[in-house]
């Protein structure tokens, strides 16, 4: 049996050392060249920015025809739309931007999970041997050898899984940028979310596409009303007028009320991404101080290599869990600069890292 798990544990070696020659060919990127590779090879960015250019040209020609109908209306229907077709080129960017972070930060994940798997698998073999040889010396039972047997099976399972993960998310990175030979760098950048909610809001508000369509179906609703009443129209059809006012005025009402609700989950979301960042870092300062302590007992003899392994373990995961919680950070962040109408390309988050920047 002994024999058996040599051979696998053997063949997997192999496969990550292959794997490591191969990517020990590619070179670094980074997240801004992610995004860069990916907007130039976004097939919905290229679409949103076509559509957006016809947008334009339709309102220039609107605003030409206007000169002679003289129609506000007119031009402010024009202008919406123009509006509309800004923001579906600025959420087009923004969906391919917010794809490429998560992609990259995947990839590095994966890289993270399969490190630590790898580890663990190391151990549990080295455990799975030790029980034998205690089972030879009378000093370990057959249930003590099945039971380590099953851990080096379950972790060699993992470890696995871990590998396939990897290939998986290289995969998705690679058609994401439509280039093999290159790998994410895996750094991110941390920038504190100083957005004043009391300020922002008022202006999202008198910006809002919606809330100018709904303002603008009031305005109809109410001058219809008003020509009805001049003309001494029947009641019937002077109540339904009144009734279409009334619409107007409660789904104005209720586009305000979306979204104010919208950018206040927006709003949390990042203040809650950020302090989950900031209480990872603080476990990991932890995990450090522990594995810094293990290390000095080991020197001293007080602890084994495998306590040490096992700290080291414990620092990787802690290490791992704040990169995700900056990953979940920076997408929340993107996400809300999204809602609030700004280009998220020119994101203070994506830009180069600032001196004594976390992360």
């Amino acid at each position: 049996m002994w024999k058996k798990h040599r051979t696998v544990f053997i063949c997997l070696s192999f496969i990550l050392l292959f794997s490591g020659l191969v990517n020990a060919g590619n070179r670094d990127i980074s997240l801004n060249d992610a995004i860069y590779r990916a907007l130039q090879e976004s097939l919905e960015f290229k679409i949103a920015q076509l559509e957006w250019e016809n947008a334009k040209l339709a309102y220039q020609k609107a605003s030409a025809d206007n000169l002679l109908t003289q129609s506000a209306y007119n031009q402010r229907l024009a202008e919406l739309d123009l509006l509309k077709a800004e923001k579906a080129y600025k959420n087009s960017i923004a969906n391919v931007v917010i794809s490429a972070v998560q992609k990259f930060s995947d990839l590095h994940i994966a890289e993270m999970n399969l490190r630590i798997s790898e580890e663990q698998l190391r151990l549990k073999q080295k455990a799975r041997d030790l029980t034998e040889k205690k089972l030879k010396m009378q000093n370990a039972s057959e249930y003590d050898l099945l039971q380590a047997e099953a851990a080096l099976a379950s972790s060699q399972m993992e470890q696995q899984a871990a590998v396939n993960s990897l290939e998986e998310k290289k995969q998705t990175f690679c058609l994401l940028i439509n280039s093999e030979n290159v790998m994410p760098d895996g750094h991110l950048n941390f920038v504190p979310f100083e957005a004043d909610l009391t300020d922002i809001l008022p202006r999202l508000l008198e910006a809002s596409v919606a809330i100018k369509e709904a303002e603008d179906s009031l305005a109809l609703s109410r001058l219809n009303w008003e020509r009805l009443r001049l003309e001494e129209t029947a009641e019937l059809t002077m109540r339904e007028a009144e009734n279409a006012v009334r619409l107007a005025e409660l789904r104005l009402e209720q586009a305000r009320a979306n979204l104010t609700q919208q950018v206040q989950a927006a709003f949390n979301k990042v203040k809650q991404a950020e302090q989950a960042y900031r209480a990872r870092q603080i476990s990991l300062q932890l995990e450090q101080r522990v594995y810094d302590i293990t290390k000095g007992q080991v020197e001293a003899g007080l602890k084994t290599e495998d306590d040490l392994a096992n700290a080291q373990i414990s620092l990787w995961q802690a290490e791992r869990s704040v990169y995700e919680a900056l990953s979940s950070y920076i997408v929340a962040y993107l996400e809300w600069e999204d809602l609030i109408g700004r280009d998220v390309r020119e994101s203070v988050i994506l830009q180069p890292a600032h001196v004594g920047a976390e992360g």
